[in-house]
């Protein structure tokens, strides 16, 4: 008798069956990466190093634009805040500056420091 005090039949002392599992993979192509063009050889054929540019548009240098490419990072240091804070100070250093006097209890000196800090680390 087993543990459990239940006779052993073949029903609980079989094993159960091995069942083979084929591994899961990504269903993703892998393309080689091109080497990087050099100056020398753009000049040459013409090409324009941007997609942006040689799409024959301007890239959007604007304040806004420039800070929506940076709200990930912001809300990497500062999780607490919320993307939709983030788009609606625009920028804005002393606006975030307020949202972290709010969100996080820092002393204005505090604040201003960390957003400083980001602004100068991100080259916002």
């Amino acid at each position: 008798m087993n543990a459990n005090n239940i006779p052993p039949t073949p029903a609980n002392t079989m094993k159960p069956p091995v069942i083979e599992r084929t591994p899961v993979f990504s269903t993703a192509t892998f393309y080689p990466i091109k080497p990087p063009a050099t100056a020398a050889a753009l000049l040459e054929t013409g090409a324009r190093s941007t997609p942006v540019a040689a799409a024959g548009q301007q890239e959007d240098k604007s304040p806004v634009s420039t800070w929506r490419r940076h709200i990930g990072s912001a809300r990497l240091t500062w999780s607490k805040l919320s993307s939709g804070e983030l788009e609606r100070i625009e920028g804005n250093p002393a606006k975030l500056s307020i949202l972290l006097l709010r969100h996080y209890s820092f002393d204005r000196r505090e604040a201003d420091l960390q957003v400083k800090n980001f602004f100068h680390r991100n080259r916002v």
